[in-house]
This record gives C-alpha cells, sequence and structure tokens, in this order.
C-alpha cells in the first residue's frame, strides 16, 4: 500500500502583519517566530508563538503559523486545534484548510502500522523490543486505529475540497484535484481492512 503523500513544499507560512499589532511585546514575538520558522527551527518558533498566543488568542497569523510549526514536527492534534482557531478568525483564508488537511492525513498516518513499527524501531526502552500485533492483513494494529484513520481521511478531504472552493482557478487545482482521489482511494482500503475484506488487486496495465 502507497504511503500517504503530504505536500508539506506546498505549505504557505503566511506572513505576520506586524503593522496590525498594537502590543510590542507580540510583535515582537511574532517577528522572532518567523524568522526561526523561516530557519526551519520549528521548537524555538513554537515557544515563541504560544507565547504570543498567550498574550492574544486573536491573531490569525499567530495561530496559522502556530499550526504550520506543529505540522512540520508532526504534532498534529496541536496543529488541527490550532487551525480549528484560525479558521474562525478568518474563515475564507484557503491556506487555512490545505494546512488542515495536511494535519488530518498526519493523524490518520500516524496509525499506520508501519509508522507504529518506525517509532518503536527508534525506541530504546524494552518495551521497543516486542512486536506489535496486528490484525487483518497488517495496516493497522487493530480496528479502532482503523476507525481513527477513516475518520480524519474524511476530515482532510474535506478540508482539501474547502481549499478547492475558496482558491478557484488555483495552479495546484489538478494535482490537490489528484490527492482527493488518492485519499478516497486509501480510505476504502481502511474500510476493507476493516470490514475484513481484502483490497482488490489493482488492473494490471492501467
Amino acid at each position: 500500500m502507497k504511503r500517504l503523500l503530504i505536500f508539506l513544499a506546498v505549505l504557505f507560512v503566511s506572513v505576520m502583519s506586524s503593522a496590525c499589532i498594537n502590543n510590542f511585546a507580540i510583535q515582537e514575538l511574532n517577528i522572532k517566530a518567523k524568522e526561526y520558522l523561516d530557519k526551519g527551527d520549528y521548537d524555538e518558533a513554537i515557544k515563541r508563538l504560544e507565547s504570543s498566543v498567550d498574550l492574544d488568542g486573536s491573531i490569525f497569523e499567530t495561530r496559522y503559523n502556530l499550526a504550520v510549526a506543529y505540522v512540520n514536527k508532526e504534532e498534529f492534534q496541536k496543529a488541527v486545534n490550532q487551525l480549528n482557531e484560525a479558521a474562525v478568525l478568518n474563515p475564507s483564508n484557503p491556506d487555512v484548510y490545505y494546512t488542515l488537511g495536511v494535519a488530518y492525513e498526519g493523524e490518520a498516518s500516524s496509525r499506520l502500522i508501519n509508522k507504529v513499527q518506525n517509532e518503536t524501531q527508534e525506541d530504546n526502552s524494552l518495551e521497543s523490543e516486542k512486536t506489535p500485533e496486528t490484525f487483518g492483513s497488517g495496516i493497522f494494529q487493530n480496528a479502532k486505529d482503523a476507525e481513527f484513520a477513516i475518520a480524519k481521511l474524511d476530515e482532510a478531504i474535506k478540508a482539501y475540497r474547502k481549499y478547492l472552493e475558496l482558491s478557484k482557478n488555483s495552479e495546484d487545482t489538478d494535482k490537490v484535484q489528484e490527492h482527493i482521489s488518492e485519499l478516497e482511494e486509501d480510505k476504502n482500503t481502511y474500510a476493507k481492512e476493516l470490514n475484513g475484506v481484502e483490497p482488490e488487486n489493482p488492473v494490471q496495465g492501467e
């Protein structure tokens, strides 16, 4: 089964609207966080953006950039939380929904057995020596993980469709639409796995 594709390269970090921020401390935190984001130092960016949110949680750029940093750290649930807040602040911004799709995909992929095994191998504890049990063909460890992944892929598809709705005539429309189709296929595969039905073999030569 092909792994889920996450278009991290297409993510855009919104420019901080510093001129619109009256609080000098928040302005400084956001500017410094942007510098760290550009360098790929997400830990330091997150520290400053979290502090900025604590001071004022009503600034869209702060919420959005914090979510982007969380996505790059693979802290997807935290990213989803921030993006939902950002969507309330600026519901017409298409990048919010694109990034939300990425975050939901990340949550889904975190339940794949290969992902679990890779994380286990990196753990040096005694627990890491145990081989995780699986069910079905081995895509997931259990039915609960399969249900979770299906639900998150469904949310990702909705988010990407919202992105397309808000960004009409975008240059990446075809790419995103193709990706949605791939997610639909993955969701169907997971549903068959959950129901105990082996997915059909693809037709050769197509």
